[in-house]
């Protein structure tokens, strides 16, 4: 279509953000063959993790109908991001980066298939796409499966089991699952889980492998599967996490004719939208990769975590019902909403622009529906500096109507990302396209694709007081707002003497983790505003050791160990008041520094008794106390405010009951008015 002066104020006016011009004049520039008859590898799909660290904890306590907002525009077709693939993590009560997933099995003789919210959450995708891919991966195990030994016919147990319960008591059929994340491979493994899952009756799961990260590494075990037929057997997609950082396909993986997947795409830089937008083409375009499966699907942790702000919504504060939908979320529409796993890439219209296989001008790739009756190109100049002009020629497609969609990154208004333009009517099959920069297009001539309108209520603070009893819930499940660190925190009936429900550490040693860790449980509420507070709460130890009330929960200093008080009291009565840093240098160092402020004794606590234990805040005065009893008042600058929790040492068992979160009046200034 050749557009009128009148229609192209019309569009300027309308849509600023995007300075676009459709015209079906052939332009200078590159002329691109959208050809029905180009065959290229089949699209798996695009989609987003769940898991690896507890990035959706608070979605589950969203009260509606704000969280079924979110969740449609994470999974309901031609909506939002209408996401094809998602992928939990097999939990292992153990930090995965964010947080720690709940494991189905503490201990060997434990079984319990509904803690947690992966389930609720894979339940809540299905329903809203029947057609979404499920896809499980394990970061770790507990410590009893094989004795720590992680490559163990104990851990293949543990993850049939898992996919088994996963269909009968949820009635999930998983699609995918691999053997575990970030952490190399082992043949033998791969070769028994694939017989394992015969046996079971689970032989339509396809087994991912090997999900590592290690740049120039990522494809080893492409060449492992090349020279050994059993292990090809056993391995039906060649998985690997951030290609584009790591390294393309190998000759070797892309010999095997098998999938090729981004099992774990990561957001390296910021804003994590451009790099959505690059990784989705170029992962096609450089490395005949058929599927991008990002990290984290949404940001629903507290913001003192380390990725708190780069899933596809951010969604952290269930007391208010407030959430962001992120550019992220429209770019993966750009790609999800106009196309299909199944759907067969056209080879002679995937590339980059200007020959440039880095990308410096922009990507594009089209799609063909299996029926070759339909087609989609997306087109992405997220690092371009200038305008283009691409030009287009259909060949072999059906004639008409293509519809335009139009992503503007550059905009922080909403109203430019995922805006349907005009038509384009082709003259002759051709149609030429000037691209501005940083921009995302979707060409189709496919429709039904609609931008969700959906709106949240406004940011408010998580407010004082707070209080949980933990009676109103029933056993094995996580009360609302607390998010556990390490361990497992979990409602079990109480025990000594006390009837009702109380919160309980449950893992009763150190998981084989996916990093190294503080060996401290703990789990963390709250607002990192609190300032003057006094937060409390019933303690039972249920074997020797300690257990810890923490204040003045703030920043990570490091990966996971915050900046906070603590005042820790073992059964024996030795207490001590501490202010914990993280001295570690990356994600695999963990070195909590304690520095005590003050320590005693008081009469022993012993186990399976209650008592009480809590710290105020005024000002720099920090108190302790003891079964309502104040062993130390002393004064610290070191932390004025922050979130609250609960924690055991080394892995003890311990229970807790009547958590309180109090405000206390500021100190007075001198003289009343600050002077």
């Amino acid at each position: 279509m050749h557009l009128s002066f009148r229609n192209r104020a019309f569009r300027i006016a309308a849509f600023a953000g995007f300075g676009i011009l459709v015209s079906s004049l052939l332009a200078s520039g590159q002329t691109i063959a959208i050809d029905q008859g180009s065959n290229g590898r089949v699209f798996d799909g695009v989609g987003a993790i769940s898991g690896g660290g507890g990035n959706s904890r608070l979605l589950i306590d969203y009260p509606e109908p704000y969280r079924s907002q979110i969740l449609d525009y994470l999974f309901k077709p031609n909506y939002g991001a209408s996401m094809q693939i998602f992928k939990v993590e097999i939990g292992a009560d153990m930090d995965s980066t964010d947080g720690a997933e709940s494991s189905h099995m503490h201990t060997r003789s434990d079984e319990n298939y509904q803690r947690g919210y992966e389930w609720w959450l894979m339940e809540q995708a299905r329903a809203r796409n029947p057609q979404i891919k499920l896809v499980a991966l394990p970061w770790g195990g507990p410590r009893w499966v094989g004795n720590g030994n992680y490559w163990s016919h104990d851990m293949i147990d543990y993850m049939i089991k898992w996919l088994k319960h996963a269909q009968s008591d949820h009635h999930l059929t998983i699609d995918y699952v691999g053997g575990r994340n970030e952490h190399g491979y082992d043949i033998q493994f791969y070769k028994d889980l694939k017989a394992a899952l015969r046996a079971n009756g689970l032989s339509s799961i396809k087994v991912i492998a090997s999900d590592d990260w290690e740049k120039l590494k990522l494809w080893n075990i492409a060449s492992e599967m090349k020279k050994d037929p059993a292990v090809n057997d056993a391995i039906d997609v060649v998985g690997v996490h951030g290609p584009g950082w790591g390294g393309y396909p190998t000759p070797d993986a892309l010999s095997l004719g098998k999938p090729l997947w981004d099992s774990e795409a990561h957001f390296d830089e910021k804003p994590p939208y451009n790099e959505v937008a690059r990784n989705i083409n170029r992962n096609y375009a450089a490395g005949q990769v058929t599927a991008s499966v990002y990290w984290p699907i949404v940001s629903a942790v507290y913001d003192n975590l380390p990725f708190d702000d780069i899933g596809f919504i951010k969604c952290n504060q269930p007391w208010s019902g407030h959430y962001t939908v992120t550019p992220s979320l429209w770019v993966m529409a750009h790609t999800s909403q106009f196309t299909q796993p199944g759907w067969r890439y056209i080879d002679s219209a995937s590339g980059f622009f200007s020959g440039d296989s880095t990308g410096a001008h922009g990507s594009y790739v089209a799609l063909k529906s299996p029926d070759n009756s339909n087609f989609s190109v997306i087109v992405e100049t997220v690092e371009a500096e200038s305008s283009q002009t691409a030009h287009f020629k259909i060949a072999g497609f059906p004639q008409g109507t293509l519809h335009l969609w139009a992503t503007n990154l550059n905009s922080a208004n909403p109203l430019d990302w995922f805006v349907k333009l005009d038509d384009i009517r082709p003259v002759g099959g051709e149609f030429s396209l000037n691209l501005e920069p940083g921009h995302v297009y979707s060409v189709t001539t496919t429709t039904g694709q609609a931008k969700g309108d959906a709106v949240a209520p406004p940011s408010a603070p998580f407010t004082l007081p707070f209080a949980d009893n933990f009676k109103s819930y029933p056993v094995s499940k996580m009360p609302r707002y607390f998010s556990d660190m390490y361990g497992g925190f979990e409602t079990a009936n109480c025990a000594g003497g006390r009837s009702g429900i109380c919160l309980r550490q449950v893992v009763p040693e150190e998981p084989t983790a996916w990093k190294k860790t503080a060996n401290r449980p703990f789990t963390m509420v709250g607002n990192l505003d609190w300032q003057d507070y006094r937060v409390s709460s019933d303690i039972l130890l249920e074997q020797p050791g300690s257990a810890d009330l923490i204040g003045r929960l703030s920043g990570m200093s490091g990966m996971d160990v915050p900046n906070s008080y603590v005042l820790r009291v073992a059964d024996t009565g030795d207490w001590s008041l501490l202010k914990t840093t993280d001295k570690g240098s990356n994600k695999e160092d963990v070195k909590e520094e304690e520095a005590v402020l003050a320590q005693g004794k008081v009469s022993a606590l012993g186990v399976n008794r209650w008592h009480n234990l809590a710290l105020a805040f005024q000002g720099e005065t920090i108190t302790a106390q003891i079964d309502r009893v104040t062993v130390k008042a002393i004064s610290d600058p070191s932390f004025a405010k922050g979130m609250v929790g609960l924690g055991t040492v080394g892995y003890a068992r311990a229970e807790f009951d009547n958590f309180k979160v109090e405000p206390v009046a500021p100190m007075p200034k001198p003289n009343g008015d600050g002077k």
